[in-house]
């Protein structure tokens, strides 16, 4: 097969358009701040989103007036809302050349973050997955995950690390692709923010496990049908991979990687340790699409296990979509069917 020859197959559905037009849309970064040692880190990642993206970004507090053991006198209260806000500014200040503002409210934190985040269409909302709560406890955090499954647009949720002096800039960035429209809703700001930072885009599709009904020893005839089937997703999932790859344009530098078959979950944790990834971009829920899922099983396990940012993105089914080819032409894209996985 030529570099340019489109691999055939049997497919249904569409593919999202490449993020030029998207980038116009996103224009609001919310980065969540607290007092925890990790506040740096979500406001240095939040910033590397804005100036990517050229959105503008707001910091912001929230004062948990529950939390408090006892009722804070007014003018004490008054006096810590004043250092809070005079820090934020602080924070803000040392990105300079990015349009940055602050904002301090009072209420429970995951509540008062979606509501900020609803009523100023905020697309892009940055949370560290350990605040002060939890300290350096490596599950995610309750505040993250009520934040995760309720607050409108994408969510990029940063772990708990140092921050280095230098401005962050994503060298690889790992896309999960499972056949799905969900999981392809992830590709225009994932190319977006790789463009922004020159970054290598990985297309991944983890094959799914064969299970097949025994009771007993594994027969001859059970084990080549497994055989089988297994090879059948491999194959089909590099064909997948490579029509997406051929519809997106020559920059980013675009690799594909089939994982074997077995448990998503545990291949995709491999391959981003494997690959050295800076970042993992993934719609937050894949082919299964649970309704009283908001986040998926495979986003959930990525999140708590890998030491990376992981952005989630929530995209808009039910409108059409456009693939770009190489030449920047709108043309049609189908997705495998879903017998595929």
């Amino acid at each position: 097969m030529t570099e340019r020859e489109t691999p055939k197959h049997s497919m249904t559905g569409t593919l999202p358009p490449y993020p030029h037009a998207y980038h116009q849309g996103l224009r609001y970064v919310l980065a969540c701040v607290d007092a925890s040692s990790f506040a740096d880190a979500v406001l240095s990642h939040a910033a590397a989103m804005a100036v990517a993206l050229k959105a503008r970004m707001t910091v912001l507090r929230v004062l948990d007036v529950s939390a408090e053991q006892s009722p804070m006198d007014p003018v004490e209260w008054s006096m810590r809302h004043r250092d809070v806000e005079a820090d934020l500014r602080e924070r803000a200040s040392h990105f300079g050349g990015l349009q940055t503002d602050t904002a301090v409210i009072h209420g429970p934190a995951a509540e008062g973050i979606c509501a900020w985040a609803r009523d100023n269409a905020v697309e892009l909302t940055v949370l560290g997955r350990n605040g002060e709560s939890n300290g350096s406890f490596a599950g995610l955090g309750g505040t993250v995950r009520r934040v995760a499954g309720v607050v409108n647009g994408s969510v990029l949720i940063v772990p708990p690390s140092q921050v280095v002096e230098a401005p962050i800039r994503y060298r690889r960035v790992l896309i999960p692709l499972d056949g799905s429209s969900r999981s392809e809703s992830a590709l225009p700001l994932g190319l977006g923010i790789a463009a922004a930072h020159d970054a290598e885009i990985v297309l991944v599709h983890a094959a799914p496990s064969v299970d097949l009904t025994e009771a007993g020893p594994p027969e001859a005839e059970t084990i080549t049908l497994r055989d089988q089937l297994r090879r059948r997703n491999e194959r089909t999932g590099e064909h997948y991979l490579k029509r997406v790859q051929f519809q997106l344009p020559a920059a980013p530098t675009t690799r594909t990687r089939v994982l074997p078959s077995g448990d998503p979950r545990h291949a995709l944790a491999h391959a981003v340790v494997e690959e050295h990834a800076d970042l993992v971009v993934l719609s937050c829920t894949g082919q299964s699409g649970h309704p009283d899922m908001s986040v998926g099983s495979v986003a959930d396990y990525l999140i708590n296990h890998m030491n990376i940012p992981i952005l989630l993105v929530r995209g808009h089914e039910g409108s059409p979509a456009t693939a770009y080819g190489k030449s920047g032409e709108a043309i049609p894209a189908r997705l495998p069917s879903r017998a595929l996985l």
